[in-house]
C-alpha cells in the first residue's frame, strides 16, 4: 500500500483523497478477488481500516467529518475482531507452554479455543461479501473529502496531537501499579503508539531524513506493547474459562508465566519509548516541518 503523503501531491487535500481512495480501492479488489483465503484477506481488510483511521487522525483538526468517517473505519474493523482474538489466543497459550510439562492440561481449553476461530472463520466469508458496500461507500465519499486547513497546518496538529497522547499514555502507565489498571494502561499506549506509527510512514517522504529510522523504531515498540496486550488478553480469558483447564496448579503456573512475560515486555517497552516520548510536543512537532513541498 502506498501509505504516504508525497512532494508531488498538488495539495495536502489532494495527497489526503488520494490516499485513502488507493488504500480503499486495494481493498475493495482483495474482497471481491476472493483469491486469497478468508482468513487472510479478513487480515488486509482490518489492516486497511487501522491505516485509515490512522490517516485520518492525523488531519482531524482539519477535517470536519472524522467523528463519522473514523466511527465507520473503527465499526467495520471490529465486526472481524473475533476470528483474529482466537488465534491469537492458541499462538500465546502455545508459546507460553513450550517446553513445559504441563502441557496436556490445557488440551480441552486449547481445543474450545480452536472451535471459537473456526466457527469465526467459517462466519467470515459472508462478512466480507458484507463489507464491500461500506468499503465502496466509504471510497465514494473519500473523493470528496475537505479540509480547514492547507501545508502544514493541515498535518502538524494532528501530528502533535497523536503524539502527545502516546507520550501522555506512557506516563500513565509507569503511573499504574496494580495488574487491572496496568494492562488497560498498556492497551490505551499501545493504540497511541500505533496511531503515531501510521503518522511516521504518513510523513516519510515529506521529512525523509527524520522519519525512516523512527518509522522502523515505532513499530518494533508497537510489536512489543502487541505482544503485551495478546498475554493480557490471555489472562483474562485464563479467569473465564478455568473450568476447561484440567489442573488449578498448572493453570496457575501458567498464569505465573505470562505475569514474567508481560512484565519483561513492559520494561523493553519503557526502555524504547524512554527515547522516543522525551521530546516535548512542541519540541517534536518543531522537527517536523516540510515547508512549502506540499500546499
Amino acid at each position: 500500500m502506498p501509505f504516504r503523503f508525497k512532494p508531488s501531491d498538488e495539495t495536502v487535500e489532494a495527497g489526503f483523497r488520494r490516499i485513502a481512495c488507493e488504500a480503499l480501492d486495494e481493498a475493495l479488489d482483495l474482497v471481491r478477488a476472493g483469491s486469497q483465503p478468508p482468513e487472510r484477506t479478513v487480515h488486509e481488510v482490518r489492516r486497511t481500516c487501522k491505516a485509515m483511521r490512522g490517516l485520518l487522525r492525523l488531519v482531524r483538526p482539519a477535517f470536519p467529518a472524522y467523528r463519522t468517517e473514523n466511527s465507520a473505519f473503527r465499526d467495520l474493523a471490529a465486526s472481524f475482531s473475533r476470528a483474529r482474538d482466537s488465534k491469537v489466543l492458541v499462538q500465546t497459550l502455545d508459546s507460553l507452554l513450550e517446553g513445559q510439562k504441563d502441557e496436556p492440561a490445557f488440551a480441552a481449553l486449547r481445543a474450545r479455543w480452536i472451535a471459537e476461530g473456526e466457527a469465526a472463520g467459517e462466519e467470515s466469508a459472508a462478512q466480507l461479501e458484507a463489507c464491500i458496500e461500506p468499503l465502496l461507500a466509504a471510497r465514494v465519499r473519500a473523493q470528496t473529502w475537505m479540509l480547514t486547513a492547507h501545508g502544514e497546518q493541515a498535518l502538524l496538529p494532528g501530528l502533535r496531537k497523536t503524539y502527545r497522547r502516546a507520550r501522555h499514555a506512557k506516563r500513565a502507565l509507569e503511573a499504574s501499579d496494580d495488574t487491572p489498571a496496568a494492562a488497560l494502561a498498556s492497551h490505551e499506549w499501545r493504540k497511541q503508539v500505533k496511531y503515531h506509527w501510521q503518522h511516521m510512514r504518513l510523513m516519510r517522504s515529506l521529512v525523509p531524513a527524520m522519519s525512516k529510522a523512527r518509522v522502523a523504531k515505532i513499530e518494533r515498540l508497537g510489536e512489543l506493547l502487541g505482544d503485551r496486550h495478546d498475554t493480557d488478553v490471555l489472562l483474562a480469558r485464563l479467569g473465564s474459562d478455568a473450568a476447561h483447564i484440567s489442573d488449578p496448579q498448572a493453570a496457575s503456573h501458567l498464569a505465573a508465566l505470562a505475569h514474567k512475560r508481560a512484565a519483561a515486555l513492559m520494561r523493553k517497552a519503557e526502555r524504547r519509548g524512554e527515547a522516543l516520548f522525551a521530546d516535548k510536543p512542541s519540541a517534536f512537532e518543531a522537527r517536523w516541518r516540510f515547508g512549502t513541498k506540499l500546499r
